[in-house]
């Protein structure tokens, strides 16, 4: 299983330099978490970008993976991943997501760099 954060997500709807990258990650969805501030700012995103009725065909994208909520055990192990690598409160909610379930993360953000069990996807689809 393997949590793909709203980087992933985004690029793959854009079709951007990065979506071929990711496309392996959601290509099955019941192989795919999502927590709910992903589906989130997803959303957010392709309301600014897109047509409604397109931002609606995304969060359909989206609900057919495993959406995952945020509930107090998932918000304190939040609270200290954001503590002890400084990431910024959606950014550990996703990493929390991640680590709590054993699952990877799949990510273009660079604030997650260095973290365990994080598969960053960069520029030119390199992954570290």
């Amino acid at each position: 299983m393997e949590v793909v954060d709203s980087s992933g997500w985004i690029e793959y709807f854009a079709d951007a330099e990065l979506a071929a990258a990711f496309e392996p990650h959601l290509r099955d969805p019941d192989r795919v978490v999502t927590p709910t501030v992903v589906l989130y700012e997803v959303y957010r995103w392709a309301r600014r970008e897109c047509t409604d009725e397109e931002a609606m065909l995304m969060v359909g994208q989206l609900e057919q993976t495993t959406l995952t909520p945020l509930d107090g055990a998932l918000a304190i192990a939040a609270a200290e991943l954001s503590a002890d690598h400084g990431l910024a409160a959606v950014d550990a909610v996703v990493y929390a997501t991640a680590r709590v379930n054993g699952y990877e993360l799949v990510t273009a953000d660079a604030d997650f760099r260095g973290l365990k069990d994080v598969t960053l996807i960069e520029s030119g689809g390199q992954t570290t």
